[in-house]
């Protein structure tokens, strides 16, 4: 279900991307361009190759960000994906936290949107686009725990909303997309977080535009190297014991560190194990990390001028301590799983 209008429209290989609105210069660029996954993902709104697409200028300007601050561009990541979750008026009152003795009604700390009818929806996981009607998310988002006993791989229950930036804008259009299946993996477990991955089909297909797209994937096995860096992005806590969400955009940059060293700083622990389909990111002196509500968003690299889907957000030991970087499902590990499910070149 489209809540929001497009205005632009492309050929995705064979399957024309449906446009509700079209400007002149959109079906001008509809009847001489041809969208292929190899050749435009990857690419944001302040790329040549892709911004000329739809406009005759060259890639927008980008904006000027807080110093020092880490809030993202408005189109810099078109690929991010916000999931959002429904409780029923019901689920809502039988959803109690214990505060100061007494039973109430849990309010979680991300992004609220209350209904007149007792109902709600709110922020609870962050997806990347694959595929014009496809996304890639954790597993462990769609498992009911302890905290947010509601979570359920049952469709019905979300929205994906795409192209969004800041959450309380409203002037800026975006896509609140309904779900028609959720793909846990088979083998995923809880306790471990391993083959912590599940993929989303949408009801419909996306229109593409500049500020939103696909993010590549890499080659099967196609390990990151240590040291490189890559970049988080979300809606997430900015700290481990914030009050609620940054309800704009943000990114951090975290280098790849490699397995055997990943493995050995969590085998400290004495519990954690860090399996071959996990990547870690971060920063050895901490402070630079994906956090809580970012879980199921995107760790990409940039590789020949596009950005690739490294990682999915799993798990850390609270965010950004020093010696514990985060811990991000291998996506390179599973290409042959999602192309078997979503049956399209990449």
């Amino acid at each position: 279900m489209v809540l929001l209008k497009a205005t632009c429209s492309v050929l995705y290989l064979a399957i024309m991307v449906t446009c509700l609105e079209n400007a002149d210069s959109f079906r001008e660029i509809s009847s001489r361009f041809t969208y292929s996954i190899p050749v435009h993902c990857g690419r944001n709104a302040f790329d040549d190759k892709w911004a000329r697409l739809f406009t005759k200028k060259s890639s927008w300007q980008m904006p000027k960000r807080i110093v020092g601050g880490t809030e993202s561009a408005y189109g810099e990541w078109p690929w991010l994906v916000s999931f959002l979750i429904y409780q029923n008026a019901e689920q809502v009152r039988s959803h109690k936290t214990r505060v100061r003795g007494l039973d109430e009604i849990f309010v979680p700390p991300t992004m609220l949107i209350n209904y007149p009818d007792g109902s709600r929806m709110f922020h609870i996981c962050g997806g990347t686009l694959i595929h014009p009607k496809w996304i890639i998310s954790a597993a462990h988002c769609f498992r009911p725990n302890q905290q947010y006993p509601d979570l359920s791989p049952q469709p019905k229950r979300w929205l994906a909303r795409v192209g969004e930036h800041d959450m309380l804008d409203k002037s800026v259009p975006h896509y609140d997309m309904t779900v028609k299946r959720i793909i846990v993996h088979p083998e995923y477990t809880d306790r471990t977080r391993e083959n912590d991955i599940a993929l989303i089909e949408l009801n419909e297909e996306l229109p593409l535009g500049p500020q939103i797209n696909v993010a590549c994937l890499p080659a099967m096995n196609e390990k990151p190297v240590p040291n490189r860096k890559c970049f988080a992005a979300g809606w997430g806590h900015s700290l481990h014991e914030a009050k609620n969400i940054t309800t704009v955009l943000h990114h951090v940059e975290v280098p790849v560190i490699a397995h055997s060293k990943c493995s050995k700083l969590y085998s400290l622990d004495g519990v954690i194990r860090i399996y071959e389909s996990m990547v870690c990111a971060g920063s050895e002196e901490g402070g630079k990390d994906a956090c809580q509500f970012d879980s199921g968003g995107p760790l990409v690299c940039k590789v020949s001028g596009q950005w690739r889907l490294i990682g999915v957000v799993s798990f850390g030991v609270e965010c950004g301590l020093p010696e514990y970087p985060g811990v991000y499902t291998d996506v390179s590990y599973f290409v042959p799983w999602i192309q078997a499910i979503v049956r399209e070149p990449f």
